[in-house]
């Protein structure tokens, strides 16, 4: 999961929309984001997580997607889910900026703003199909909100950058490995545009800038959240 696409957010002096798809360079630069993505997927977390990586990134409901096959019930199931999931990260982290060093807050409140996007951004597709977002979570999505609370309130920024760059390189990963066409190219595309790949990088930034001896824990509990989330769209 998991971010939006707020309006524009000065960084570094310069103005960027926020992981929204860029229609007009996307072909132009796309061997220089593919370059970005690999140097992302280089890091230490993913490949000290081994399996658990495979396992958080590729999905059934993923590849039914990207095959024209997914259920309707299956991709309804998992806005439901994926929206009450958003809102328990906003919750993480405002937590998470409210206790992280100053240098970190351009990025952290980007991201806060293009979650906040992104809620609305569900609310408008779940209107459009005449969904009920106001549904009880999974035990799955209760457990992950869970474990996102209880991490803001009791480990310190260090360990909550790696919590929060797991959430969203493992979702960039598994929507940038499907072609962006088809039924759902709009979800595909929000998920793997450059704006996104540049937040991610950024996440990755601060979280090696900010070591700590249990981020690699809580890295790997993320992808065993993530692997189990995946899981319960597709199996219910």
């Amino acid at each position: 999961m998991r971010q939006a696409f707020p309006r524009q957010i000065p960084r570094n002096g310069l103005f960027v929309h926020l992981f929204a798809p860029a229609k007009s360079s996307r072909a132009s630069s796309y061997n220089g984001d593919m370059a970005a993505l690999d140097t992302i997927l280089e890091s230490g977390l993913i490949r000290a997580a081994g399996g658990l990586w495979g396992h958080a990134t590729r999905a059934a409901f993923l590849d039914a997607l990207a095959a024209g096959k997914l259920p309707e019930e299956a991709f309804q199931g998992w806005l439901a889910q994926d929206y009450l999931f958003a809102r328990e990260l906003l919750a993480f982290q405002a937590i998470l900026l409210s206790k992280s060093a100053r240098s970190c807050h351009t990025v952290l409140v980007g991201g806060l703003v293009a979650l906040d996007s992104e809620l609305s951004w569900f609310e408008s597709q779940a209107e459009r199909l005449s969904l009920d977002l106001k549904v009880e979570p999974h035990s799955v999505c209760r457990r992950y909100g869970d474990f996102m609370i209880r991490s803001a309130y009791t480990e310190p920024a260090a360990v909550l950058l790696a919590v929060l760059f797991g959430i969203e390189v493992s979702y960039l990963a598994a929507w940038s490995a499907l072609k962006p066409e088809g039924e759902y190219k709009e979800f595909i595309e929000r998920w793997s545009n450059p704006d996104f790949i540049e937040y991610v990088a950024a996440l990755q930034g601060l979280t090696e800038k900010h070591l700590h001896q249990t981020q690699q824990a809580a890295f790997d509990q993320v992808l065993e959240l993530e692997r189990d989330f995946w899981r319960m769209t597709w199996e219910g």
